[in-house]
């Protein structure tokens, strides 16, 4: 029995007629943006227009790596340029606000990488300010389109399993490697790593109606670990009222300080009424309920590095063509962003947090 097809959850360009139209302009040349956004979209035949960082070098190196054609340190001469049509902002969230009301002179659609800001308030404030300018802003949550997590989505879409009452993820990773930036960022684990899988259990969430409503989330540190915060947490998600009588929860839990390699892992689980899925980065499995004593195994193509990246831009191009919202508005983002800071909150405060009273914190109503 076929389930699903490598064309179902792998990027494609069908719903874009003429991909030059929107030739992309990249603002940060870094690691991600080198190592992942370009390949992605030299893979898929995305048209690169330009890129632009502040350090020359980086600028210069990308261009020449890639192919580009047009590299500089200032976004108003990237922005000049009528064949850049979406811009790929892929800098830290310190800069973003001024950068995004220099292409508000010249507003272009832009894809955020995520998220959109790991403070909840200075979220919101890029959000209301991308309003202002008139921008389409979208945020690049790209590991909805990992081919494992867009495959699991759209086995949901498809009901087999009943009734969704459960969402469950287990990761096991290393980063604790010294001199490494990510170890001296607060709270790393939960509000940059820990964001991709916040975000896709709201993302795999079957009922959009029923935003997470509480959370409580617990962490551990190491006495002798490089990062100043912890690689480990724990949170139990409710949606819905409180009691207990929801109709789904969810439990995250990421261990980034695991040493021995081998132990690695990631999977998710979900389990419905009629049946339970599981998935790993290379495989989906599945056991239905009229299907006894049989686990139907699905070998996925594609990874998450490159190919998640180009599926997040085909789709943001794909929806402005359209004249759609973005697959990931600022209002979405701020919900998992609101997670991510009710999880430190819950750690630090050792405490259950409303969603309600995060965002009330935060000034967001």
């Amino acid at each position: 029995m076929e389930f699903i097809r490598p064309e179902d959850y792998l990027p494609s360009k069908k719903q874009i007629a003429d991909t030059a139209k929107y030739g992309i302009g990249l603002i940060g040349c870094g690691s991600i943006a080198n190592t992942a956004h370009l390949p992605a979209y030299r893979k898929y035949g995305l048209h690169i227009a330009a890129c632009c960082d502040v350090n020359e070098e980086a600028a210069r190196a990308t261009a020449e790596k890639f192919d580009i054609p047009f590299w500089t340190t200032n976004v108003s001469e990237l922005l000049e340029r009528e064949d850049v049509g979406v811009i790929d902002l892929a800098i830290h969230p310190e800069p973003r606000l001024e950068v995004l009301r220099l292409i508000g002179k010249a507003p272009r659609p832009v894809l955020c990488q995520k998220p959109l800001a790991l403070d909840l308030a200075h979220a919101f404030k890029l959000s209301e300010e991308a309003k202002w300018l008139g921008i389409t802003l979208g945020v690049n949550q790209q590991a909805r389109w990992a081919p494992a997590h867009k495959a699991l989505k759209l086995t949901l879409e498809q009901g087999l399993l009943g009734k969704i009452y459960s969402i469950h993820h287990y990761m096991r990773s290393f980063q604790d490697q010294p001199g490494w930036w990510w170890t001296t960022m607060k709270n790393f684990n939960i509000v940059d790593h820990g964001v991709h899988y916040v975000d896709l259990c709201r993302y795999f969430n079957p009922y959009p109606e029923e935003e997470w409503s509480r959370v409580h989330c617990t962490t551990a540190q190491l006495r002798q670990q490089n990062a100043v915060d912890p690689l480990i947490y724990s949170a139990n998600v409710e949606f819905g009222p409180k009691g207990g009588r929801n109709r789904l929860m969810a439990s995250l839990h990421f261990n980034n300080i695991v040493k021995a390699s081998r132990s690695h892992s990631h999977t998710w689980w979900i389990d419905g009424t009629e049946g339970s899925v599981w998935c790993t980065q290379d495989t989906l499995y599945m056991a239905l309920n009229k299907h006894k004593n049989v686990v139907h195994e699905i070998k996925l193509k594609g990874s998450w590095f490159p190919d998640a990246f180009a599926g997040s831009m085909i789709a943001f191009i794909a929806a402005t063509e359209q004249g759609s919202p973005p697959p990931v508005t600022p209002e979405d983002n701020l919900q998992t962003v609101a997670m991510t800071t009710a999880m430190v909150v819950s750690s630090q405060e050792g405490c259950v947090v409303e969603r309600a009273d995060i965002l009330k914190r935060s000034g967001i109503e």
